[in-house]
């Protein structure tokens, strides 16, 4: 993982954030948080699960599924919060958030020929994503230490494009493949947890959220046919992350 990425988009979004609270008016109402966390999973895939049978001069090829969560590792995502109490319960807020996916090396097939069977591996690039997202969030029990709530917010989704290196039998060597095009998606996040007050004017807040991203755009890559999906099947769709997230709320 590029550590340094993820520190640098931080700092940058905290620095906004308190920026922002002290240029407006907001009082003692506003409060800015600095999150970190990671992905407790990512389910899909890249194919639609069926093995496939490919002939080529030097053998069949047997393609296998491949799972997001396989294809991916060390899912990191970090960020700063901006939020504002329109009353004890009820707030709303703005983020600004980064995440980045660490690719994995995964077998994704087998060749079976004279040789017996070779196994196909595909190294998959990192993958990142800056996500933006207004929200409101309802506080249970406000007054008590600890204090469960529940959020829900709407936003977009700047994704990478997708690609992966896949051995290629035929050429005897690897071919970079493009599995989906980057660019902007819609997204929508329900969220859950607590937050409770070790000292004055600072929290702390655990947050277990659900985040449901729109498919990217179809590659065009005839290479698409080393992982036995067509070039005109859109092979990532819209998909679930569930983001864990640790942060650290000031007061104003």
């Amino acid at each position: 993982m590029n550590t340094r990425s993820v520190s640098f988009s931080v700092a940058i979004a905290l620095a906004g954030g308190a920026a922002a609270v002290q240029a407006l008016p907001l009082g003692d109402r506003a409060s800015v948080e600095l999150f970190a966390g990671g992905n407790a999973g990512v389910p899909g895939s890249f194919s639609d699960g069926s093995t496939r049978l490919q002939g080529t001069s030097g053998g069949d090829i047997a393609f296998d599924r491949v799972r997001f969560g396989d294809a991916y590792d060390h899912r990191y995502t970090g960020g700063a919060e901006l939020d504002y109490a329109f009353d004890s319960h009820v707030s709303g807020f703005a983020r600004a958030s980064y995440a980045q996916f660490n690719g994995q090396k995964r077998e994704v097939g087998a060749l079976f020929g004279d040789a017996g069977r070779v196994p196909i591996d595909a190294r998959f690039e990192d993958n990142d994503a800056r996500q933006l997202d207004l929200g409101a969030r309802y506080t249970f029990a406000p007054e008590a230490h600890v204090r469960p709530f529940i959020g829900v917010a709407l936003g977009a989704s700047d994704l990478s494009a997708t690609r992966a290196m896949v051995d290629n039998p035929a050429a005897g060597g690897a071919t970079r493949v493009e599995l989906a095009k980057g660019g902007t998606v819609f997204e929508q996040r329900l969220e859950t947890g607590v937050q409770f007050s070790p000292l004055d004017h600072f929290d702390i807040r655990l947050t277990a959220a659900a985040t449901h991203l729109g498919g990217q755009k179809a590659s065009d890559d005839p290479n698409l046919a080393l992982l036995g999906v067509a070039p005109s099947h859109s092979t990532v769709g819209a998909r679930w992350e569930y983001p864990a997230e640790l942060g650290a709320v000031w007061h104003f």
